[in-house]
């Protein structure tokens, strides 16, 4: 058994939505305290929520979030016009909850930080000697300068995020990258010569095996043997909303029974009203942020999945759905590779390539594919992101600092 303290640093933690970096922040702190470690959650988001047994809360007030949110905005729309600029505030605006984080990090005392990198929150975080830094990279500001992004992300915005992230960089001790994606995105943006580990993101089983499938169709109006599919937060622009909304009207339009449709998360104003206007005439559950365990619970009892995002760094909700044997349809893009692997537990295909997507779908629609599909899916999946395996790999990390 291993005692030594570690202190986990995410934006929130569940039952609060916040994102797979939250989400895989938390199972590592569940993993890790079911490995021996002293291992608590520490987020800077929180500003109102109560702390828990294992996990620390806080976060900036809402009045400041606000009042830099006005500010950046007026800032760039003087020096770069017509620009999407959010990097540098989410930095800007997280920092006082860091600041709050970091002196409960203190009083708890840990020998070794986990800390997350969207909102740098590692530059509220002393570095001491008798304390090991740890970066997870799931996020890189740079991405979004390149293609797929959108053209109208400011270049100025990142860059001063990267200069902001990079005085993170320049104290920790060493980075995991979740994907080969990741790896090669750090390398590309940061100046570091220290160690750098490729290990993929975690599933903690014994959380997921107490959630009891919840099961959406009846209230859709469908029967139980209706196809129910898991489209995960594709809601914005780089989630693949523009492909999500085509892939659920050809789908149903071409389904020989009724089909539903499950898709969680935030949506961008401008895709609110087509969702809901969809959701008229298909059998769509648009619930917006649920907690955590509901929101799998509904992902438990679908057929399958399709993601049309455009950019992943190691996409949570496919993992989740692939460890609960939901096969998942996704383009080949960011991390996907590393998590689905085309015939075993799902289908990779061209990035943008909206027709195979739908191709796959329809040939799961016939219950017999699906059924073999799944079984693989379950299977393939836990041998190959074994809990124990990468939990082993992360101790070693931490106890060899």
């Amino acid at each position: 058994m291993v005692n030594q303290r570690v202190a986990i640093v995410a934006y929130s933690a569940p039952p609060y939505s916040a994102g797979g970096v939250a989400s895989a922040q938390y199972n590592l702190m569940l993993a890790l305290r079911r490995h021996g470690f002293e291992a608590n959650l520490f987020t800077f988001g929180d500003e109102h929520a109560a702390d828990g047994e294992m996990i620390v809360r806080r976060g900036a007030p809402t009045w400041l979030r606000k009042l830099l949110t006005w500010v950046n905005k007026l800032v760039f729309s003087l020096i770069q016009p017509g620009k999407r600029a959010y990097q540098t505030l989410d930095i800007l605006a997280s920092y006082a909850g860091a600041r709050r984080m970091a002196r409960a990090i203190d009083a708890f005392n840990p020998q070794t930080v986990i800390l997350s990198d969207h909102g740098a929150p590692g530059l509220a975080i002393a570095k001491k000697a008798d304390r090991n830094l740890i970066l997870m990279s799931h996020h890189n500001p740079e991405r979004f300068l390149k293609p797929p992004a959108p053209p109208d992300y400011s270049t100025l915005d990142g860059h001063l995020a990267l200069r902001l992230e990079q005085k993170v960089v320049d104290k920790v001790d060493a980075v995991v990258c979740p994907s080969h994606y990741m790896r090669a995105w750090f390398e590309r943006s940061y100046q570091f010569s220290g160690r750098v580990e490729l290990l993929p993101n975690l599933i903690e089983k014994e959380a997921l095996a107490d959630i009891p499938a919840k099961d959406l169709r009846a209230e859709l109006g469908l029967d139980a043997a209706s196809p129910l599919l898991y489209l995960p937060s594709a809601g914005s622009y780089l989630k693949g909303a523009d492909y999500a909304l085509q892939i659920i009207w050809r789908l149903a339009d071409l389904a020989k029974q009724p089909i539903g449709f499950y898709v969680p998360g935030y949506l961008e104003p401008r895709y609110a009203a087509q969702f809901k206007a969809l959701s008229r005439k298909i059998p769509l559950h648009i619930p917006g942020q649920i907690p955590y365990k509901e929101h799998l619970a509904i992902v438990r009892a679908c057929s399958f999945g399709i993601s049309p995002s455009l950019m992943e760094n190691f996409s949570m909700a496919l993992l989740e759905a692939l460890w609960l044997g939901v096969p998942m349809l996704a383009f080949d893009t960011g991390g996907n590779p590393d998590i689905i692997v085309s015939g075993q537990n799902g289908e990779l295909v061209k990035l943008g390539d909206a027709d195979q997507l739908v191709l796959h779908a329809t040939v799961l629609l016939d219950p017999k594919k699906l059924s073999k599909l799944r079984k693989n899916t379950l299977t393939f999946t836990r041998k190959k992101f074994d809990p124990e395996k990468i939990t082993q790999a992360y101790a070693q990390l931490i106890n060899s600092l």
